[in-house]
């Protein structure tokens, strides 16, 4: 690397960062998986994955990726307790602080699905 290029960090880049579901009866489970990479010239490694009570989640908690590295992550959607359209938002933290703003940094992932009867 060149010495006049600031270093860009750990970056989380992933495949898609919105998945639709369609059509769910209400109470079937569903599973969608995140690729991402680590596209940043620094290990990077995802403190935390949240979201709402109706989505279970799995992946790599605490694990190191180095620079040009992959992992995934897994979202399964609960409908038993949704009706109609809904979007859902993931969260994800990382260790990392963002070099520009010194602020952790904080991604997000959505979804998709039409629950009906």
């Amino acid at each position: 690397m060149n010495k006049s290029q600031p270093k860009s960090g750990p970056v989380l880049t992933f495949d898609h960062t919105f998945f639709d579901f369609g059509r769910i009866k209400k109470g079937e489970k569903r599973t969608h998986v995140y690729p991402f990479t680590n596209t940043g010239d620094e290990d990077l490694v995802i403190e935390i994955v949240s979201g709402c009570e109706c989505t279970e989640l799995e992946w790599p908690e605490y694990e190191k990726f180095k620079p040009g590295e992959s992992g995934e992550i897994k979202a399964t959607f609960d409908s038993t307790t949704e009706d109609g359209d809904v979007t859902k938002s993931i969260d994800i933290l990382l260790e990392h602080t963002d070099p520009k703003t010194g602020n952790q940094i904080l991604l997000e992932l959505k979804y998709r699905a039409i629950v009906y009867e």
